[in-house]
């Protein structure tokens, strides 16, 4: 498994801190070919309250379910892209880490404006924010 990259330096495998949302990234595919995007360290779920802590509740009418915050799979994530296919991953950049889901839609935008991959035959991404396309805007 390739291992994520920031500074030239490894990630170690530590839990990610609690104060951090995400990160920006870049894959290097074996092609040559690269890719831009983002994940985040945490994901939410909502997960129904055992009978127990249904029996607990102070009221009929709360809920019977609760929001449960877990770690993602970020170590071993490669992309949620279907332009990808077969094609192998070779390395793995952390650009940038977010404190925020705002933060990190904005720095993954300003990675790929600065980078000009709408109009670089070298990345594989397609779309910005899904309102920008390859190929419909001018040069």
């Amino acid at each position: 498994m390739v291992k994520w990259l920031m500074n030239g330096r490894e990630v170690s495998a530590k839990t990610p801190p609690e104060t951090s949302y995400g990160f920006v990234y870049e894959l290097v595919l074996k092609d040559g070919k690269r890719y831009l995007g983002k994940k985040s360290f945490w994901g939410t779920t909502k997960k129904k309250l055992t009978q127990k802590e249904i029996e607990d509740r102070p009221s009929k009418r709360h809920k019977t379910w609760k929001y449960v915050t877990k770690e993602s799979k970020w170590r071993s994530y490669t992309s949620s892209s279907k332009l990808f296919g077969s094609r192998e991953v070779v390395e793995k950049h952390m650009l940038k880490v977010c404190k925020s889901k705002i933060d990190l839609t904005y720095w993954e935008l300003a990675v790929m404006v600065e980078r000009n991959v709408l109009f670089s035959d070298e990345y594989l991404n397609e779309n910005l924010l899904g309102k920008f396309y390859k190929g419909k805007i001018n040069k």
